[in-house]
């Protein structure tokens, strides 16, 4: 909804009325580790300010406004949703074509904090604040799930202009580093997850021959679907054994296991 952009002072506002340390709180993700939610953000907008995003997002202002920014909000969530392969292909002309404006450079972000959105529907604890105490100047990790009792699942998000991500050198020598981190604060990563658009026939190959990392790969259409299959079951929390048994994550499987 770009509130930051549209009402410049929205983020001192933010900070002083949560006691919020970081100098940009306006992050999806920093503010959901705090439990603020979107509503919490528009209740404390001056009416007027408030009255004058509507009109700049063309949302209506009559009734309640709160409640007409928050539907726009969810429709534009779920447009997102809907391209988030196309996001990680970094494809900014269907992008455009399916009404989503967005810059190339936020293209790694937005997939990164659509990745997370759709790991905290399926009921994982995406755990901002030891993913902010683990990560170093040199290392940051993408995603971490905490599962209790010291153990996590590392996620690293990766977004490709061409077909076939093929950098598995690079992403090895990422996700040992991470585990190396993990280990030396006493946790240890039981599962490495790399969620992209697409992998070359060579990279799924070198990762099955990968021992150390425990690697599995998803693509950003199997993610989906896994999420589209787990809102029709009767689940409240994914079992993540389900991505504990092969290298390139197959949804048909996770599905029929999680609707069964």
């Amino acid at each position: 909804m770009q509130v930051g952009e549209a009402i410049p002072g929205i983020n001192q506002l933010l900070k002083t009325k949560f006691e919020l340390q970081d100098e940009n709180v306006l992050k999806s993700s920093y503010l959901l580790d705090y439990n603020i939610k979107p509503r919490d953000i528009l209740e404390i907008i001056p009416e007027k300010e408030l009255e004058e995003f509507a009109t700049s997002k063309e949302i209506k202002t009559r009734g309640d406004i709160i409640l007409n920014i928050l539907d726009a909000f969810k429709d534009s969530e779920n447009l997102f949703l809907e391209n988030y392969e196309h996001i990680g292909f970094r494809n900014l002309s269907v992008l455009k074509e399916n009404g989503i404006v967005i810059k190339e450079a936020d293209l790694g972000i937005k997939f990164e904090d659509l990745t997370k959105k759709i790991l905290l529907e399926l009921g994982f604890n995406v755990d901002e604040t030891l993913r902010k105490k683990l990560n170093t100047s040199k290392d940051q990790i993408d995603i971490l799930i905490n599962l209790g009792n010291n153990d996590l699942i590392i996620v690293e998000c990766k977004t490709i202009k061409e077909s076939n991500y093929n950098k598995f050198s690079s992403v090895s020598r990422q996700l040992k580093s991470y585990d190396s981190i993990a280990r030396k604060n006493d946790y240890k990563v039981i599962k490495s997850l790399l969620i992209a658009p697409e992998f070359s026939d060579d990279f799924i190959k070198e990762c099955g021959l990968e021992y150390e990392l425990n690697l599995s790969l998803i693509t950003a259409s199997s993610l989906i679907k896994i999420l589209d299959g787990f809102r029709d079951s009767k689940l409240k929390i994914f079992p993540h054994n389900l991505l504990m048994r092969d290298v390139l994550i197959q949804e048909d499987r996770v599905i029929k296991a999680i609707t069964k």
